[in-house]
């Protein structure tokens, strides 16, 4: 063998190795627990998007702490929170996870929350809004990139004092989301505005509103404030839209109906409601130089149009959640857990998806958003939300 064959021999060798080793390195896991198991709802797929996408971008940009790569370990918790109790210890246990994403459901994320502190390993909420998630003893191991209810509500209220609504009807779960709803509009009838209202109840699982409408009617209601996820919101929506236009009552909305394909399973009954809905992000008004990238990396990795993207904050707020976690990772130069969620409380600047931010954590507010985010929308009849441009 020639000397030049030799040595060429060698450096391959060589490379070979180095490559080997690099791909040797374990990977940093994130995991999520998510209610992929619940109808019609598309909200945890579409959480998972945003992490893949940004794992994705992140791994080809060489990983984390020098050459490790991210990777998802998924579960379906069905929206139950016992279960989703169970796949967070599992995940846990995996000393490789290094935090552990929930979905959208306030009491499966309420029930995660002691958790985390117990077994020392971050919680990443990129849509429960309950107020009380991140309101843990310290040292905390709850943060959260999404909105809160009381927000929620507090623009909610906003936008129907903009147009001049002074009765309305809060209709409601008769659950922990329902009562934080209606103190919410307590403290803001207090100090903001003589708002009168009435509160209509439901339980889940109800199909029949007519006549909580009608309560609704009878008591003068000029709009109602509704508070409810897509399975009971379909149904509000398709029995408004049943009344003579005179009676067909404005809807405020929480997000919660946002979580599946709404125009789908409302039907053409959506387009003969006036109903608004508060968010914090849509493609369809983002202005953020990061949208055309990441338009091209849901064609590539998931084959489909952006425009076809439900629940799109979920997506938006994972995506920019996984990206905070791995500068972190790569802030506290190890894997240790306790290390990387000292490290998350230190961050500095990162253009995000939802936002620019600036130091988004720190010892005593583990909130990435705030109440500039929030803005009321519509659905056009694609069914994608356009934001309402309010003066």
């Amino acid at each position: 063998m020639s000397l030049i064959k030799y040595v060429a021999l060698a450096l391959l060798s060589i490379v070979a190795g180095m490559a080997q080793a690099a791909d040797d390195k374990p990977a940093v896991v994130i995991g999520l627990s998510a209610e992929f198991g619940v109808k019609n709802s598309l909200a945890a797929q579409s959480i998972e998007k945003g992490m893949l996408l940004a794992i994705d971008e992140i791994n080809t940009a060489g990983g984390v702490l020098g050459g490790r790569k991210l990777r998802l370990d998924t579960r379906d918790d069905r929206g139950v929170p016992a279960r989703g109790q169970d796949n967070f210890r599992e995940l846990a246990a995996n000393p490789d996870v290094i935090a552990v994403f929930s979905g959208r459901f306030s009491p499966v994320t309420i029930e995660l929350a002691p958790l985390a502190s117990q077994l020392k390993v971050m919680l990443l909420s990129p849509w429960a809004a309950a107020d009380v998630i991140t309101k843990q003893p310290q040292p905390s191991y709850v943060f959260r990139l999404s909105m809160t209810d009381s927000w929620a509500m507090e623009a909610m209220l906003n936008h129907a004092h903009k147009r001049n609504f002074r009765q309305v009807a809060l209709l409601v779960p008769n659950t922990a989301w329902g009562r934080s709803a209606e103190a919410a509009l307590l403290d803001y009838q207090k100090s903001r505005h003589n708002i009168r209202h009435i509160t209509l109840k439901y339980n889940w699982g109800e199909t029949d509103f007519r006549k909580k409408i009608q309560e609704a009617i009878d008591f003068g209601s000029e709009a109602v404030i509704l508070v409810s996820n897509e399975a009971e919101g379909a149904p509000i929506v398709r029995q408004i839209a049943e009344l003579p236009i005179h009676k067909r009552l404005p809807l405020i909305a929480h997000w919660g109906i946002t979580g599946g394909d709404f125009a789908k399973i409302t039907g053409p009954a959506l387009q003969s409601v006036d109903l608004s809905v508060v968010q914090t992000f849509t493609f369809n008004d983002s202005v953020n130089n990061k949208t055309a990238q990441i338009a091209k990396g849901v064609q590539r990795l998931f084959g489909h149009d952006i425009k076809q993207l439900h629940a799109q904050v979920g997506f938006a707020h994972a995506y920019d959640l996984t990206y905070l976690l791995a500068m972190a990772i790569n802030k506290a130069g190890s894997s240790d857990r306790e290390a990387v969620r000292n490290a998350m409380e230190q961050l500095g600047n990162y253009r995000g998806l939802v936002r620019e931010y600036n130091h988004p954590f720190s010892k005593t507010d583990h909130e990435a958003l705030d109440k500039r985010q929030l803005f009321m929308g519509r659905f056009d009849k694609f069914g994608n939300v356009q934001k309402i441009n309010e003066k």
